[in-house]
């Protein structure tokens, strides 16, 4: 009886909290927050999202904990396992969700090679599923929360407790996040997660690829290796030139290429490619005849 009791108190369903409807700074509707600063921001593309709000009658959603071109991102508590999990959620003009591809294709990987080297320091999805939302469907991904990283928002930290996790929760009932409201939208400002201890996380696989050759843009313009810039095919090597980039950053108080002009991308990719070239010296000759590009930036007598 009493193995059964336990077994009932394990599986019951916690109780949702009431979060405060005021004691919170209201901002101004005239005044730009958050997503709204966004490039090609429209409000009707978002999930709008409340706090206090449960999620398919079991994630309650507790704080806000950031934003992007293509979601927003929310913390969570399980009601059903008593837990933390985060929720990203999309906008829903997202024809083809690339990362949650990615994440599935990580999954079947994570089964056939359980013990590959390295498979702990990749964020994983524990569910997913679609929302309802007024103008569209969501696709929102269930996953476990972690630390930010302040040297990239792609290379996070594992947390070893959920101890600041409900310091973000209490924070948000006894601090209520400052927010603003548009007709029946209401746009949060995110809380950070800043500390963690364990190890180190890589996420955000919107621009991950899947294959040996590829095309087109990809990664973050200062990590962004010469092929890539140039327009030639390129392989998993690219990441090679990445990793490197990024390690310095971790190392160095200076990166060694930056962001060199905001309006125009040719303009960027000169002066980001004479870095290069600055630094490493000219490419070779067999370098400069995989792509036409090159010869924009360089002549005859390379």
């Amino acid at each position: 009886m009493a193995n059964s009791q336990c077994i009932s108190d394990a599986t019951k369903m916690a109780k949702p909290r009431a979060f405060p409807s005021t004691g919170f700074e209201i901002i101004s509707p005239d005044q730009q927050v958050e997503e709204e600063r966004l490039p090609f921001y429209r409000r009707e593309d978002y999930y709008p999202m409340r706090i206090g709000e449960v999620v398919r009658d079991r994630y309650q959603v507790v704080a806000k904990l950031g934003y992007g071109t293509s979601s927003t991102v929310w913390l969570s508590r399980d009601l059903r396992e008593k837990t933390y999990w985060v929720l990203k959620v999309y906008i829903n003009t997202l024809k083809h969700n690339q990362e949650f591809k990615v994440y599935k294709h990580l999954a079947e990987i994570a089964q056939k090679l359980p013990d590959e080297l390295g498979s702990e320091n990749v964020r994983r999805i524990q569910d997913s599923f679609q929302m309802q939302g007024p103008d569209g469907r969501h696709d929102v991904l269930v996953m476990k929360p972690l630390g930010m990283n302040l040297h990239s928002d792609n290379l996070l930290i594992a947390l070893t407790s959920d101890a600041i996790l409900s310091k973000v929760e209490e924070n948000e009932i006894n601090t209520p996040s400052p927010r603003k409201q548009i007709g029946d939208t209401i746009i949060y400002v995110s809380q950070y997660v800043l500390s963690g201890a364990g190890a180190l996380t890589i996420s955000d696989f919107g621009q991950a690829r899947i294959g040996k050759e590829q095309s087109g843009n990809a990664m973050p313009v200062p990590y962004r290796a010469p092929e890539v810039i140039l327009g030639m095919p390129w392989g998993p090597s690219v990441d090679n030139w990445s990793v490197g980039l990024l390690a310095w950053d971790m190392l160095e108080k200076e990166t060694l290429f930056r962001v060199y002009d905001h309006e125009s991308a040719d303009k960027n990719d000169a002066c980001h490619l004479a870095a290069m070239t600055a630094l490493l010296g000219p490419p070779p000759p067999e370098f400069l005849e995989r792509s036409e590009e090159t010869q924009k930036y360089w002549d005859e007598n390379v």
